[in-house]
């Protein structure tokens, strides 16, 4: 893992300071071990490519940016994870290696065979490559968008950075918010597509390579898809295991410690036992004293004994300010989903031994595991609710049925039933907390979502996996040097769950029985029957509580009252209303305070 960065000048521009230094100082915690840069040419322009290096692979001599022979240059972030096969089929082709980086291999790659090399890499990457004499420029990142990568173009002068925080660290690019990127941070909790939070500022997608001339036009180019292969006939759940064992081998194949991050349930359990095979990885679990409703540390307390792993318990503190402080600082775009407190507080205590994490991150994606995907079935009859008693039944359920309760809620939402039971919280709730600038949050056009499950996995991996579970885990992780490393995003097992898709197990989430059996025979059996809980933060009783007064000196501070995104006098009334406990608006206010907390450390560079 590493944060890149590049700047392509315009040569006629009167000489004004290095952008390049400041911004890759803003990147040391992605890299805290070497950073470096070197010099090119698009045309006629002046480029500088700089990285901050986090050496997990060949750390002596994997130094970037790499330069090749013919004076190519690459920089790059991520890992790829057949580097050692690739290397093989480039040297018998002719190509000689000075390292045994996967940069350099990467780079010979793209040389060679340019973007099409790129269906052959299993990995997890964003990457920045400079053609010999004179270009051209490619952008690209990952099928999965594990890695994070943004530019912008200013004043004739393009940027391109992992992050948007180093984009703006060189004082060219100018810290004005897109308002309508904040009205999708406040319904859904982050920002999607292409867009990021600050207007201008632009995201490559998952996926894509983007090819720059020397004029600063892009060009998106076709890109193939890793490893395809045709499907074999084998017994069902077999190549998904082998997938994954593979998978699972390949993200430990590092010359850092890694270890593993272990919740309650089958997808990290399935992980932890692979895990064992290769060797005896420590395992990592966030604990919630006080708090059984969120606790999952029993069952993976139970998991690690049973394998024999190093097992730390994480507490999430009684008071977490810290940790919201902590997660704030880390995240260079507004993130509201809560569950990056605990997130960034894991990564902390892993970060003080490890430099790898696994994670189960994408397992639900790729073998339906979610619930909400057979709840779209209720859709249609429950639009025939009157919209004048939907909330008043919501409410009366919310105590009793808090599930029911959400259900009919999100059956109204203008994008439909999908996209709202993905809500933070009903849009219909923001209304009488917005100012004029962000009131739009809670009118969002309707764009109707998906209407089954196979259409909900679908959009899950361009939309929810790429803007929140991985910017989540990116952000969070690399706060403190960790990268997290995903086996259920490899293109085998990816593969393997769409075999199992069509032989018909796509119904009623039975791709995940597959998992679940496996957990059973070699795990534990109680556990392959414990429903899914998700990785929570208990946002309504801490802002009862412990994190009363960080909402209170936010959400009531003159400076949130000046830059009118909130109305003064609802916010107060909000507050009041959960404090009262007349409901239940933790994820809300905690949405608002994160999102005027950002734009203090980032719109107006103030510390928090």
């Amino acid at each position: 893992m590493c944060g890149i960065f590049a700047f392509v000048a315009d040569p006629a521009a009167p000489r004004r300071p290095d952008p390049v230094g400041p911004a890759l100082r803003a990147l040391v915690r992605r890299g805290p071990d070497a950073g470096a840069r070197a010099e090119g040419r698009l045309g006629p322009r002046p480029v500088t490519l700089g990285a901050r290096r986090l050496a997990l692979v060949d750390p002596a001599g994997g130094a970037q940016p790499v330069r090749r022979p013919s004076g190519a240059l690459l920089v790059f972030n991520g890992e790829v994870y057949n580097h050692a096969a690739l290397r093989r089929e480039l040297t018998a082709a002719g190509e000689a290696f000075a390292t045994e980086g996967d940069a350099e291999v990467l780079a010979a790659l793209l040389e060679r065979e340019g973007v099409a090399g790129l269906g052959r890499v299993e990995g997890s990457y964003a990457f920045v490559y400079l053609g010999a004499n004179g270009g051209p420029l490619l952008l690209g990142r990952d099928p999965s968008g594990a890695r994070p990568l943004v530019l912008a173009s200013v004043g004739g002068e393009l940027f391109v950075a992992s992050t948007v925080d180093a984009l703006l660290a060189g004082g060219r690019v100018p810290r004005e918010p897109d308002l309508d990127a904040l009205c999708e941070v406040l319904r859904d909790g982050v920002v999607h597509g292409r867009r990021s939070a600050v207007r201008g500022v632009v995201r490559v997608a998952p996926g894509e390579v983007l090819r720059v001339d020397a004029d600063l036009g892009t060009t998106p180019l076709a890109v193939p898809c890793p490893l395809r292969a045709a499907p074999r006939p084998a017994p069902e759940g077999s190549d998904v295991l082998a997938a994954l064992r593979a998978a699972v081998r390949d993200r430990l194949d590092t010359c850092r410690p890694a270890g593993l991050a272990l919740s309650g349930g089958i997808d990290s359990a399935l992980l932890a036992v692979l895990a064992a095979e290769v060797g005896a990885p420590p395992a990592f679990t966030l604990a919630y004293p006080g708090w059984p409703a969120f606790d999952e540390s029993r069952r993976a307390r139970q998991t690690a004994r049973r394998l024999g792993l190093t097992h730390e318990l994480v507490p999430c503190p009684a008071d977490p300010t810290p940790w919201v402080l902590g997660a704030v600082a880390a995240f260079d775009e507004p993130f509201a989903d809560a569950s990056a407190v605990p997130t960034w507080g894991l990564g902390r205590a892993m970060g003080r031994s490890l430099r790898v994490a696994l994670t189960g991150t994408g397992g639900d994606e790729v073998f339906g595991g979610y619930r909400r995907y057979w709840l779209l079935g209720a859709g249609p009859w429950l639009r025939q609710v009157p919209a004048f008693l939907r909330r008043p039944v919501a409410q009366l359920l919310s105590r009793h049925a808090p599930q029911g309760a959400r259900l009919l809620a999100a059956s109204g939402d203008p994008e439909g039933l999908y996209r709202g039971l993905l809500r933070l919280q009903p849009v219909a709730e923001l209304a009488a907390v917005l100012g004029p600038a962000l009131e739009a949050a809670a009118r969002p056009l309707p764009r109707p979502g998906p209407e089954s499950a196979a259409e909900a996995m679908a959009e899950d991996f361009v939309r929810y996996l790429p803007d929140d579970l991985l910017v989540k885990e990116d952000r969070a992780f690399m706060a403190h040097a960790v990268e997290g490393r995903h086996p259920y995003l490899d293109s085998r097992v990816r593969r393997a769950a769409h075999d199992l898709d069509h032989r018909g197990s796509l119904r009623r989430g039975r791709q995940k029985q597959v998992l679940r059996a496996y957990v059973r025979a070699n795990v534990d059996p109680g556990l392959a029957r414990v429903a899914k809980r998700g990785f929570g933060f208990p946002v309504d009783a801490l802002y009862r509580g412990a994190l009363r007064p960080l909402a209170e000196e936010v959400l009531l501070d003159r400076r949130t009252r000046e830059r009118g995104w909130l109305a003064p006098v609802g916010a107060r009334r909000l507050l009041q209303q959960h404090l009262r406990g007349h409901l239940d608006a933790g994820q809300t206010i905690h949405a608002l305070v994160l999102l005027e907390l950002w734009a203090r450390r980032v719109l107006d560079a103030v510390a928090v």
